[in-house]
């Protein structure tokens, strides 16, 4: 068997609400040729965009919630 036939398998072993999402995948390795890599996007990815002093911005947010006065650092 050829890898050819193989993935010829096992598309039509996809289930049919999930070939849209394997086409796609497909067509993007089709376009862009074998250095195709899926883009990982890590949980933590937004804390480092995140302004300067979190840690002290959090803890401003929560005492106007508790109703307690802001420090200004």
């Amino acid at each position: 068997m050829t890898v050819r036939d193989d993935l010829h398998h096992l598309v039509d072993a996809v289930p049919e609400d999930r070939l849209p999402s394997v086409v796609e995948l497909l067509r993007q390795f089709a376009e862009l040729g074998h250095e195709v890599r899926p883009r990982r996007v890590f949980r933590s990815a937004g804390a480092l965009s995140a302004e300067r002093d979190l840690a002290a911005r959090s803890e401003d947010i929560l005492r106007a919630e508790l109703g307690e006065e802001e420090t200004t650092s």
